[in-house]
């Protein structure tokens, strides 16, 4: 998981300059290209975006889905065919932004975070992904092929939900609810995690624990770096006074906007959760030192009348009556013995055992 993304490769170049800002992308870039309304549906695959219209088909909407960043040509390209303006070329480069959405001439631009669950090391995996909103458009651009919006494109072909219905502004609302909704899995994964830490600690806390603890904060710390400005953005687009949000997708807006509170809502909660966790933590490891010391006090109480006595018997002094009884060395034996039992036993009465 990667915190931070290094933008000094920018420095003194003019504002616009396509210059890529995250992880590198291995992978080619990809066109995938859908065109529908209620009655039918075209899905295409074409290698370049020559063969595209700068509008959409009459009474279809289009969407645009532009897979990797690793083709300054194919951005240029895109750029050039549909007038986008050269600072959102940049900002769809930059990987590093926080969601967002800013209104630029007949179109709104709005930048997300997906985030999935790595199966098999169990990190949290983030890709932004960038949408331009235009009139029966959308354009996404992806980092990185692969993703978490096939469901989507699934509707589309099957017609199921409304979206082969509505315009472009609803495609834009279910890519963000599905985004939005892959948030819900990641926390409660994360949540699964703290319960199952919460049962250890509180029977019986490790060394390790405090490094569990302080990878969950950090894991959800990521999360709600994304989940509030989301909610941000939602409450931005509610509002937004654009003729490209229908007033029937705003309600669908609103109910995002709650998704996104409840998520940061649950993120708080865990996050102090995990501070209670951290307190019961170092409690329980005081507590287990305290009986430590406890018990070795109470050892070395004990042994300081027997240490007295057997110095005393130590001594190699001519003059010592005990020293020649017959069963002296015995009795010092049986001394010692008493002498701890009723120490023992005072310090049952006085609840210190």
């Amino acid at each position: 998981m990667k915190k931070v993304n290094k933008r000094s490769g920018k420095r003194g170049l003019p504002p616009g300059s396509l210059v890529h800002v995250g992880e590198p992308a291995s992978e080619r870039s990809s066109i995938l290209v859908f065109r529908y309304n209620a009655e039918r549906y075209e899905e295409l695959r074409p290698a370049d975006l020559k063969g595209l219209g700068a509008a959409p088909p009459e009474n279809m909407v289009l969407w645009l889905d532009i897979d990797g960043l690793t083709s300054d040509e194919l951005l240029m390209q895109a750029g050039d065919l549909f007038g986008l303006h050269p600072l959102l070329l940049e900002d769809v480069l930059n990987t590093d932004h926080r969601p967002k959405v800013e209104e630029y001439q007949n179109e709104l631009f709005v930048v997300m975070k997906m985030l999935s669950l790595d199966a098999e090391t169990g990190s949290i995996r983030s890709e932004q992904i960038c949408f331009v909103l235009r009139p029966g458009m959308v354009i996404s651009f992806q980092e990185r092929p692969g993703d978490i919006l096939e469901p989507i494109r699934e509707r589309i072909r099957k017609d199921l939900g409304r979206v082969r219905r509505s315009g472009a502004d609803y495609l834009l609302y279910t890519l963000l609810d599905v985004i939005v909704d892959h948030y819900f899995v990641v926390v409660e994964d994360l949540g699964q995690r703290i319960e199952q830490l919460e049962r250890k600690v509180l029977v019986r806390p490790g060394n390790e624990d405090l490094a569990t603890i302080q990878e969950l904060r950090s894991m959800l710390i990521m999360v709600n770096r994304y989940v509030t400005p989301t909610r941000e953005l939602a409450g931005r687009l509610n509002t937004i006074q654009s003729p490209l949000i229908e007033k029937a997708t705003r309600r669908y807006i609103t109910d995002l906007q709650d998704h996104a509170v409840y998520i940061a809502e649950t993120i708080g909660t865990f996050r102090e959760l995990l501070s209670s966790l951290e307190n019961a933590y170092h409690a329980g490891q005081n507590m287990r030192m305290g009986q430590v010391m406890k018990f070795l006090t109470i050892i070395s109480t004990i042994f300081i009348p027997l240490t007295f006595l057997v110095g005393v018997y130590g001594m190699n002094f001519k003059h010592m009556p005990e020293l020649e009884w017959h069963y002296g060395y015995f009795a010092v034996w049986g001394l010692m013995i008493l002498v701890a039992l009723i120490m023992l036993q005072w310090f049952r009465r006085k609840r210190w055992l």
